[in-house]
Order: structure tokens, then sequence, then C-alpha cells
């Protein structure tokens, strides 16, 4: 299973590995950094890295679109809305959390439906023709948005139940829950990324904003409710 992130300049690590975190688990799948060209990708976090061109990756199972800065000029950057439509009828899902989602609807894919994304990008959404949901994930035909980082693992389960099955998603809790063996530091990779997440909100959260969903660990997710649209 091809499983191919795609990343622009700006893309924001985070939500790269709310999304690779679950995919890193899972046996089957190999993962790909696609870009316009192969290398090191500046964006906060820490920077991402992609692995090979557009041209390269015709025919991925599972695409994911991350979030991250300067989504407004990601939304034209030409090469890689191009792709999207290419490789969106191909694949099996597509996959877009936040801001990301405002650049699947630049690429014309949501056909005017409601999407899922971060509440900042609402507006640019809408000038693309898509409207914000109230709901935290919502499902268009092949293409599942979602309104960030959180809620960005729940999509990657669910992504994985619907490809693998329930033994692949028991594989991935396990792997991420570490049950068997401990880290050194006593906590999982997932509460380690979960701990993160929260600081990093609480040291950015704007005046008046609520604090994020509760951070449900991997054992605790539960997939619905999921806005259908078909």
């Amino acid at each position: 299973m091809q499983v191919a992130l795609a990343l622009s300049p700006g893309v924001s690590a985070d939500e790269c590995e709310a999304f690779t975190l679950v995919f890193d688990q899972l046996d089957e799948a190999r993962l790909i950094g696609v870009g316009e060209r192969v290398g090191h990708l500046d964006g906060p976090g820490g920077g991402t890295h992609v692995d090979a061109v557009f041209d390269d990756v015709q025919h991925p199972d599972v695409v994911l679109v991350p979030g991250g800065l300067g989504c407004a000029r990601t939304a034209r950057d030409e090469p890689l809305l191009a792709w999207l439509r290419l490789v969106a009828p191909r694949c099996s899902w597509l996959a877009a959390s936040s801001t990301g989602t405002v650049v699947v609807a630049a690429a014309g894919l949501l056909d005017r439906h409601e999407a899922a994304t971060h509440w900042l990008a609402s507006p640019l959404l809408e000038a693309y023709g898509s409207a914000a949901s109230t709901q935290r994930i919502v499902e268009v035909g092949n293409i599942i948005t979602c309104e960030g980082q959180i809620t960005a693992m729940h999509v990657a389960l669910l992504v994985t139940l619907r490809l693998a099955g329930p033994a692949a998603v028991a594989q991935v809790r396990a792997g991420l829950a570490r049950r068997d063996s401990p880290v050194p530091t006593g906590r999982s990779p997932w509460q380690q990324w979960r701990d993160r997440r929260v600081r990093r909100h609480d040291r950015h959260q704007g005046p008046g904003r609520p604090r994020n969903p509760e951070l449900v660990a991997p054992d605790e997710i539960e997939f619905d409710p999921v806005i259908r649209i078909r």
C-alpha cells in the first residue's frame, strides 16, 4: 500500500506526524513524501523531506494533504494542484487536514461540498467554493477532510480500517500504545506527541479560543460520527 504525503513549502511537521504516526505502524504501508523537487522543505515543527517528485508517484493508494503555514500560497501551487487532480480519482482515499483542506478545494475536488478545516481557514475555503463545516470530520466520496492534527490521527485510523480491516487497526493501536514494550521514558509515542501538542496549543492559543477537543488515546478513539456525503 503506497501512502503519499503531499508536501509543499510551509507544511507543518506536526500535521504530517499526525498522519504518519499511524501509517508508520502498518506493516503493508509504504510512506513516501511527494513534492515538486526532492529534498528538505522548511516549515513549522522542523521541516519535512520530499522523497519523490510528482511525476514519479502516479497511482498511490492513499493521499494525505497536511496543513501548514501559507495555505493561500499553496492553494495557487499549480504543480501540486495538478497532481492532486490526477491522483484523486485513482486513489482509494484522499485525506486532508486543517488548512490542507483549502488546497483540496483549490484543486476543485470538493465539488462545492462543505468540508472540515481549521477555523482560521474558513474564509479562504469559502473563496474556493466550499463552506466550512461545523463537524470535525467530513467525508465526500473518497475524500475525507478534518479540522486539525488531532482529528488527522482519527482519520488515519479510519482509512486504515476501511482499507485493511479491524486487525490492522488493532496492530496500529498496539504499536502506538507500546503495551508490550514500554519506551524508556515510560510514555508511549502517542502520549509524547499528545504532550507536545498540548504544550504548543496552550502557548499559541488565541484570546477567547476554546481548548482543542479532548486528546483521545488511540485505544479510545471512536470513528463515528463522520458526516458522509455521497
